[in-house]
């Protein structure tokens, strides 16, 4: 009897666990239930990798890992947020159009002010700067009161060396802001735009005063290869100009003579004081002698040389304005470094995680 109860208890067993497995799953909902909870936690995991791939700067990778999202969950509440994503890693690829591209679908596909919209539109205003297109951001920024939209405009301004105008959109921004995290921020701009307007600037006077030196108008601007060119020019004209030989003819030989028996034999022909000798068999007549004419062979590169000198000295005079532009162009480029547009990109963007 013993031995027939242990052999149906593994069956017994078997039926029961059967049955409890079954209870598992009472209806289709419960299947789709744990499903779902399988599915959410696969696409925690990818959203969780993009993320690292982003942070570590492994921008293309991250980029496939944004698209296998997309693709995997269209129409998700964090496609604008994908977008976004995908946006910025085009940026630090310095593919501007692409990542032009997926911020205008933002602002195409997602409500005007949401978070996604405007940090698109900031963006934007961002690959403009790094562009250097820089009156695309002055006109769409025109009446604006957005703070971060000024700061835009401000760097563009300053870009241009309109410092009156960059000074007026850093006071506009920093009253909206009106914190003081964004005054410190703003404050040091105040004094770069101020050196700017007072930096020791080209003059025309000087500059046509050096010019009486070859190339000193050149040195004067700082132009060197322009100041080297001068001077080597000059040098080698006035060189030529006083070791130019200029020995011409003087007197002639009549047309009616036998022309063929007055042309010598070479080293048959004797010169004595720059007058021909005559030689023996050769009726060389004595007026034809060899006379210097150095006044006139001068005239030719004098010419030159004055064209080149007045030349030279219209060139340093006019150069003046864009000397000075260069000037502050360079003073301009070192503040930028320093003071970075990303000081103040501190706005809002659309999370990419899952609540």
């Amino acid at each position: 009897m013993k031995n027939k109860f242990q052999s149906k208890f593994p069956i017994l067993f078997l039926v029961l666990s059967i049955s409890w497995a079954q209870e598992q799953y009472i209806s289709p909902e419960d299947i789709k239930s744990e499903w779902r909870n399988y599915t959410s936690f696969q696409k925690q995991e990818l959203v969780n990798f993009a993320t690292f791939l982003y942070n570590e700067g492994f921008y293309e990778r991250a980029l496939l890992s944004y698209f296998q999202f997309l693709y995997k969950h269209p129409k998700d509440e964090l496609e604008l947020a994908a977008y976004f994503q995908i946006g910025k890693c085009y940026e630090s690829l310095e593919n501007w159009d692409l990542a032009r591209n997926y911020y205008l679908r933002i602002l195409d596909e997602g409500p005007p002010q949401s978070v996604a919209a405007s940090a698109a539109r900031y963006q934007l205003y961002y690959i403009s700067l790094m562009n250097e297109d820089y009156r695309a951001i002055i006109d769409s920024t025109e009446n604006s009161d957005d703070p971060y939209e000024l700061i835009f405009r401000a760097y563009a301004h300053f870009e241009l060396l309109e410092m009156t105008e960059a000074r007026q959109a850093f006071q506009a921004a920093e009253a909206l802001f009106d914190h003081s995290h964004y005054t410190n921020q703003i404050k040091p701009w105040y004094k770069a735009i101020k050196t700017a307007e007072s930096a020791p600037l080209k003059e025309k006077t000087p500059a046509l005063l050096s010019s009486l030196a070859p190339g000193g108008g050149f040195i004067y601007l700082k132009q060197t290869e322009n100041a080297v060119g001068s001077m080597g020019a000059s040098f080698l004209l006035y060189t030529a100009i006083f070791t130019m030989p200029s020995l011409v003819q003087k007197g002639g030989v009549s047309v009616a003579g036998n022309r063929q028996s007055l042309v010598p034999l070479s080293g048959g022909l004797e010169t004595k004081d720059g007058v021909f000798q005559s030689s023996p068999g050769y009726p060389i007549p004595d007026q034809l002698s060899l006379e210097s004419k150095r006044g006139l062979m001068l005239v030719p590169p004098a010419l030159f040389a004055m064209g080149l000198y007045a030349g030279s000295m219209w060139k340093a005079v006019h150069d003046i304005d864009e000397s000075n532009r260069k000037l502050i162009r360079r003073f301009a480029g070192r503040v930028t470094v320093k003071l970075p547009i990303e000081r103040f990109m501190d706005y809002n963007t659309p999370d990419f995680i899952i609540k």
